[in-house]
């Protein structure tokens, strides 16, 4: 889409978007499974990750939005 970087591939999107849901689904997951709360989401250790443009700004919130999505699932 032009204005938003350079074109992509399925694969790229597929390891950095998908596959980064995944994983966070799996860790929050374990969290849940194990009696942990927000806070535990929060120290998910995301540094696999920290290359992608907006890490720093949305880590956090990303994993405040999945765990509070996912514990009512």
């Amino acid at each position: 889409m032009p204005g938003h970087g350079h074109p992509t591939t399925i694969d790229v999107v597929e390891k950095w978007t998908i596959g980064y849901l995944e994983f966070m689904r799996g860790e929050i997951t374990a969290i849940l499974d194990n009696g942990g709360s927000l806070i535990d989401a929060y120290n998910i250790d995301q540094s696999a990750y920290s290359h992608l443009d907006t890490f720093d700004e949305l880590a956090g919130l990303n994993a405040d939005r999945i765990y509070r999505a996912m514990e009512f699932e």
